[in-house]
């Protein structure tokens, strides 16, 4: 992700702050337009901008260093380069919207802090300067004469200004211990945050995995369920197929049977009708036969009857000739109805061969039929099979078309889910690296805060430090200029001391007398 400052000006905090305290410096010196924060502000929301944003108006460095920010960290980003570093334009976006809304706010607090310097001139400056002015006083009121109680008011102020100045280095120390604590336990939460990210990272590819495992289990659980289904599918289709094809068999065999069975019939029949017939040409024969006995028969009658009439012509002419008559008419009787007897059989066995043969004709005909619809069932089932097979394996494609199509269905909704997934994931590891990167921009500045005030600090200690020094000569010099008094004074009493011993000797106090009849301390030192 890009940063909010130029990497080509990398500053550590002592640099940013000599850099920021030496344009200040300048700028009370020179003459020249100085740069303030709404120049600043100008130039840093200018995408076109170039050059440098360092502030060189008192008030604006100041305002810089009070809230620990690097100016050249509020260049204008364009959205280019997070599409650049980030190559998905929402996350580009994002991290352009909260590294633009930070620069934002720290040009708001910069205008604001200006303000209030502005406002309230007395600021740390002015705070600095008003040390060097009491202990500038303080000199001063310590070297003007007739202040006898002056070395114990210093001695009292010094030891004050000992306290004073041992708490704040006291204060000074727990400061940088706390800071120092304050920066170990931001630094272990960002290591803290960091592992977690990372292990929550983990965990959740970790579980990705696992789901993505056990999808892809499930799938082939299903798809080994759906191959156990087409197996007992196709089980079952060859299960009936040969149970079709052996009923088919049993059927052909069974229409075999028949067929035999119809053959032996008609064999049969044939052999009836042929017995049949043979016994009517017997029937027929043993007629003609009988009949030709009867007319051999009638013929020996009348050839014995010639005889006879030929014994008896004359008496029996005309009964020969009645008897003849008769016999004629007999034998045609006979012959007339043997005629018509055979007639009648071979009528009756010409109509019953006549029948027979419709019989048979008809026979064949309805095995003609029946072999025909046969044969339409057996195409009509092989059409079934036919279509069934057609059917199932169209049933088959439609359910292997399914199932891919379901997959294909799930492989893509697995995609987008991962898609997004992935999206939301580097959404929420962008959020995390802003707010580390937050953070860390924030540790920098307090660090940047942190030197400016250890600077004024440092700054308030040697300015106490040197007035301390002052105070300690000043000191000095006055219990110097004691001892030579308390020393003069001493001699002085010595020397009157010896004085009046010597009066008190020579009891000559006249040369000691002055011109007002009082005693002479001169003379008496002299």
């Amino acid at each position: 992700m890009p940063t909010s400052h130029d990497h080509s000006i990398v500053r550590l905090p002592h640099e940013w702050l000599e850099d920021l305290q030496h344009a200040k410096s300048e700028s009370r010196r020179s003459d020249r337009p100085k740069v303030t924060i709404p120049d600043i502000i100008e130039k840093a929301n200018d995408p076109r901008g170039s050059g440098s944003l360092e502030p060189t108006s008192p008030r604006s460095v100041e305002a810089c260093l009070r809230l620990g920010i690097e100016p050249a960290e509020l260049r204008f980003i364009p959205l280019e380069k997070f599409m650049l570093e980030e190559h998905d334009a929402e996350l580009a976006q994002l991290a352009f919207q909260h590294v633009d809304k930070i620069r934002q706010e720290r040009l708001q607090s910069l205008l604001e802090e200006r303000k209030r310097i502005v406002d309230d001139p007395e600021g740390a400056a002015a705070r600095t300067h008003r040390f060097a002015s009491a202990s500038k006083a303080a000199a001063t009121q310590a070297a003007s004469p007739g202040k006898n109680d002056m070395v114990e008011k210093e001695a009292k102020r010094l030891e004050v200004m000992k306290r004073r100045q041992e708490r704040e280095l006291g204060q000074m120390v727990s400061f940088e211990v706390m800071r120092k604590a304050m920066q170990d336990k931001a630094e272990a939460k960002l290591r803290q945050l960091e592992a977690r990210a990372e292990e929550q990272v983990r965990a959740r590819t970790q579980a990705d995995e696992e789901w993505r495992k056990q999808q892809r289990e499930r799938e082939l659980e299903r798809l080994k369920a759906d191959e156990a289904r087409d197996k007992e599918v196709k089980a079952i289709e060859a299960s009936r197929y040969a149970k079709e094809i052996e009923m088919a068999k049993k059927e052909a065999d069974e229409e075999k049977r028949r067929r035999h069975e119809a053959y032996l019939r008609e064999q049969e029949r044939i052999q009836k009708a042929e017995q049949a017939r043979q016994e009517t040409e017997r029937i027929l024969r043993d007629q003609q036969a009988e009949v030709d006995k009867k007319k051999a028969d009638m013929v020996r009658r009348d050839i014995a009857r010639e005889e006879v009439k030929s014994r008896k012509q004359i008496e029996a002419a005309s009964k020969n000739a009645e008897a003849q008559a008769k016999a004629d008419a007999r034998i045609a009787t006979a012959l007339d109805a043997g005629r018509q007897m055979l007639q009648k059989r071979r009528e009756e066995f010409d109509s019953k061969q006549r029948l027979n043969e419709q019989r048979r004709q008809q026979q064949d005909e309805a095995h003609k039929q029946e072999e025909e619809a046969k044969k339409a069932r057996e195409a009509l089932k092989d059409q079934q099979r036919k279509s069934a097979y057609l059917e199932a394996q169209r049933k088959q494609t439609d359910r292997v078309s399914s199932i891919l199509s379901k997959g294909m269905q799930k492989q893509q909704k697995l995609d987008s889910l991962k898609s997004h997934q992935d999206h939301e994931n580097a959404r929420r590891a962008l959020e995390r690296r802003l707010d580390l990167d937050l953070k860390w921009e924030k540790v920098k500045e307090m660090k940047r805060r942190d030197m400016y005030e250890r600077h004024l600090l440092l700054q308030k200690i040697q300015q106490e430090t040197t007035k301390a020094h002052g105070l300690l000569e000043q000191r000095t010099a006055l219990q110097e200029a004691r001892k030579m008094a308390n020393m003069d004074a001493s001699f002085q009493r010595q020397k009157l001391l010896v004085a009046v011993e010597k009066l008190t000797t020579t009891k000559n106090w006249t040369s000691f007398v002055g011109n007002d009849g009082g005693l002479n301390i001169d003379a008496m030192m002299h």
